[in-house]
């Protein structure tokens, strides 16, 4: 019988710990999805020194997170993110806006495809 406790004491921990780490996640890649739009509305309208302000909180926020997140989310995701958020900070800093606006789509959708994978879902599971 104390086996049964345990084992059912040790399934719950772990979905509990899964729905609380896809939330954390889901939550914060919501935020850096908002300081994207923050930067892309900066950049369209030339404002290139409040752009680099955001971008370099998220850049220090994202080196945080990925230390945080690289237990549970695939590193070469994590590296294509870092890498996508230099090339978008050398892009700001030669006020390349085309190239900027496109590393930005390019950070929107590896966010999406972080959310889609650590989302619970039967897809996921099988």
């Amino acid at each position: 019988m104390k086996l049964w406790i345990t084992m059912f004491v040790v399934m719950v921990i772990i979905v509990v710990g899964g729905l609380y780490l896809e939330n954390s996640i889901l939550k914060t890649t919501n935020q850096i999805s908002h300081t994207l739009n923050t930067i892309k509305d900066a950049v369209r309208n030339d404002q290139w020194s409040q752009a680099l302000q955001s971008l370099d909180g998220l850049t220090e926020r994202w080196s945080k997170l990925k230390e945080t997140w690289s237990p549970f989310i695939h590193n070469h995701d994590l590296q294509t993110f870092t890498l996508h958020l230099a090339r978008l900070k050398a892009y700001m800093e030669t006020a390349e806006r085309g190239s900027a606006l496109a590393e930005i789509t390019n950070l929107e959708l590896q966010l999406i495809e972080i959310q889609q994978q650590e989302i619970l879902s039967l897809k996921n599971v099988l």
